[in-house]
């Protein structure tokens, strides 16, 4: 506002700089207040707003107090990690932090992970994970390393884990599994709880009888149907690459497991 220009057109008499600053001054705090004003929450809004906030804290200290299973799980994961007789490089610790992130949901299960959400991120020191995980770096950077860290670690901590690992060929695929069975024979006792193995898979004993943990280890691009070896071929018998044999599998076994697999659609596996 130009308080001289207000001051010559009502025919006021013309304000001296001083003057001029103290009534800007005195118009600044009038409109700060009225915005405090305008912005501050009713009374009703008041008290509202101090009942969720009391409500938060005590369903936090009632969280904090409260062990689930999951976070017995999440504790055994950390000790198993850092007992496979190596140390762990930054990346390899990054690697494993992201692995848990997408993994949490599975750990706690379902219901005690959206109940107790708040409380696990900031547990873990995490905002907003991803579930989904892509590792690049060169060669030799210890990626295999990290996953057949973490998926022993997995198997030895939650129970009835399962995991299957998809490789890019047969050699990688029982490379990796055989990775993950010499860490779980690492730890006290581990050799006695390996149930059963083959190329494929590895069956774990949990703590009871029920608690099976299982790993199952793929090749992308060998596939059989009775027995017999197939050729990475679609329906119309164009070739399909090893990516798309890998999708191809993977919706396989989820139709088997929802009871919805159909022997002729791509093959038994």
């Amino acid at each position: 506002m130009d308080l001289a220009w207000v001051c010559a057109t009502r025919n006021l008499p013309e304000l001296n700089s001083s003057e001029e600053s103290r009534i800007l001054a005195h118009l600044q705090d009038v409109d700060r207040s009225v915005r405090r004003k305008a912005n501050r929450p009713t009374a009703p809004a008041r008290r509202l707003e101090g009942k969720l906030e009391t409500f938060k804290r005590k369903r936090v200290n009632e969280d904090r107090t409260r062990e689930i299973p999951g976070d017995v799980a999440i504790q055994k994961l950390h000790h198993y990690l850092d007992s496979f007789g190596m140390e762990r490089t930054n990346s390899q610790k990054m690697f494993h932090r992201a692995f848990l992130g997408a993994t949490l949901a599975h750990i706690y299960g379902s219901n005690d992970f959206e109940r107790h959400r708040t409380r696990i991120l900031a547990q873990n020191d995490m905002e907003d994970p991803s579930f989904e995980v892509l590792v690049v770096t060169p060669r030799r950077w210890g990626k295999t390393t990290s996953v057949a860290m973490f998926v022993a670690a997995l198997l030895l901590a939650v129970p009835d884990m399962w995991v299957s690992v998809f490789s890019t060929g047969q050699r990688a695929s029982s490379s990796l599994l055989e990775q993950v069975c010499k860490m779980v024979c690492h730890v006290p006792q581990g050799s006695t709880r390996i149930l059963r193995r083959n190329q494929e898979q590895v069956f774990i004993r949990g703590d009871s009888p029920a608690d099976v943990r299982r790993m199952y280890s793929y090749p992308s691009s060998v596939q059989a149907d009775n027995g017999k070896a197939l050729p990475a071929t679609t329906r119309d018998g164009d070739r399909r690459s090893a990516y798309g044999s890998v999708l191809d599998r993977f919706e396989w076994l989820s139709a088997r497991d929802r009871g919805e697999c159909r022997p002729g659609d791509i093959g038994t596996f």
